[in-house]
């Protein structure tokens, strides 16, 4: 698989609440060899912004040639991507980094099947990437969708389900307001999860404070955890070393471009 720089042009770039946004790109090249937990760095082209903006892919259509980016407006380079219209270009860069792992490399089958069931976890724009993942693991056993707990600040935030009902057996949700689902936050209604269902695998994306509760948890009870961490990012390709960590197992120094941005949740987080 090689990365590319593709450009492509905007199809749709929706609003789904106050700051969040999500565009669909044209950019068949790219969205042919991505995969999931895998990231582009994108750059409006006639914007004023110098470096590229990192995004997971939060789905891909193949057939159309298209990938679906869920961003949330911060600063100024996603306040000019949103300002972006249907037919205007948009360079794309990928598809980039390890994504997540299945079947033998996370402890199930040779034929990239799960052995057991999976649970995927995503808070804030984290939820993002685990949409693709989530189809991947739909498409392959439509007898064991995987669950998902939905860990979001308030109600308004629940157009998530929307993206994700398809591919997934339930969707659990906590709000930090209790304005929808079981109020506070992911790391409550985990415990609950892991005593009703037999879940194997775990796959996380959000932020750090949470993830590391949450694969603590995990790592606790025997379970295979992987986790897609979230970092500022310059080059994407591992050459500026502006996003590494050293590992808690290895003591390797890993680059969470080049060498992720998903790893096994033990060489993130102390036990």
């Amino acid at each position: 698989m090689s990365m590319l720089v593709e450009m492509g042009s905007v199809v749709e770039n929706n609003i789904l609440s106050d700051d969040v946004r999500a565009m669909v790109i044209q950019a068949p090249q790219v969205a042919d060899q991505a995969e999931p937990g895998q990231f582009v760095m994108v750059k409006n082209e006639s914007g004023s912004t110098f470096l590229r903006r990192p995004f997971g892919v939060a789905d891909v259509d193949r057939e159309q040639g298209r990938l679906l980016l869920i961003y949330r407006v911060a600063g100024k380079g996603t306040r000019e991507l949103a300002g972006l219209e249907p037919t205007m270009e948009i360079s794309v860069e990928g598809p980039l980094g390890g994504g997540f792992r299945f079947g033998e490399a996370s402890g199930g089958a040779a034929s990239g099947k799960e052995d057991g069931r999976t649970l995927l976890i995503g808070g804030g724009v984290g939820v993002a990437p685990l949409i693709y993942t989530a189809r991947y693991l739909a498409e392959r056993e439509p007898e064991n969708k995987p669950l998902f707990l939905l860990g979001v600040r308030s109600a308004e935030e629940l157009f998530w389900q929307d993206y994700l009902k398809e591919f997934t057996e339930d969707i659990i949700v906590t709000t930090n307001d209790g304005s929808a689902g079981k109020k506070g936050f992911a790391i409550d209604a985990l415990p609950d999860i892991l005593a009703a269902h037999d879940i194997r695998h775990i796959k996380i994306c959000g932020p750090t404070i949470m993830m590391e509760g949450l694969a603590k948890l995990a790592m606790e009870r025997g379970i295979e955890c992987q986790v897609s961490l979230e970092k500022r990012m310059a080059c994407g390709i591992g050459v500026c070393l502006g996003c590494t960590f050293e590992g808690k197992v290895s003591g390797k120094r890993w680059k969470i471009c080049h060498d992720g941005p998903v790893f096994p949740a033990e060489e993130v987080f102390e036990k």
